[in-house]
């Protein structure tokens, strides 16, 4: 299930991507919102599309990379309807071992939707 619409920019710690809420979104409710779970989802595929991105990038492979490992203070301040364009960032604020700690964020027409942090364990053989 892929959410997002493209990936802008990335770097091996932080990227950023566009999500545009289509009729069609498997999180989109009666009402035309997006679920609120959608977000963590959303932050995740922009860090894996960035990673992937950098990882390919340096000749390396995204074959089996990493997994959605936690979830922590995911924080939604407003819905999103669909027609709206998401900009979503993210950015690695720590490594543990194989695991690394990402901060995202999730801005619509200038206003804070989302944030929230998560960890993906990344085995070494791509970390």
């Amino acid at each position: 299930m892929l959410l997002l619409s493209r990936l802008e920019s990335f770097t091996s710690e932080e990227a950023r991507a566009t999500a545009t809420v289509l009729e069609d979104n498997p999180f989109l409710r009666p009402d035309g919102k997006l679920e609120r779970v959608a977000y963590a989802e959303i932050m995740a595929q922009c860090f894996a599309a960035g990673a992937g991105a950098s990882l390919l990038a340096t000749g390396g492979s995204c074959a089996g990379w990493g997994y959605l490992a936690a979830l922590r203070d995911v924080t939604v301040h407003t819905d999103a309807q669909v027609g709206q364009h998401l900009d979503v960032q993210v950015r690695v604020s720590a490594r543990l071992g194989e695991i690394a700690v990402v901060d995202g964020k999730v801005h619509a027409d200038g206003q804070l939707l989302a944030t929230g942090q998560f960890k993906i364990f990344m085995p070494e053989e791509s970390a």
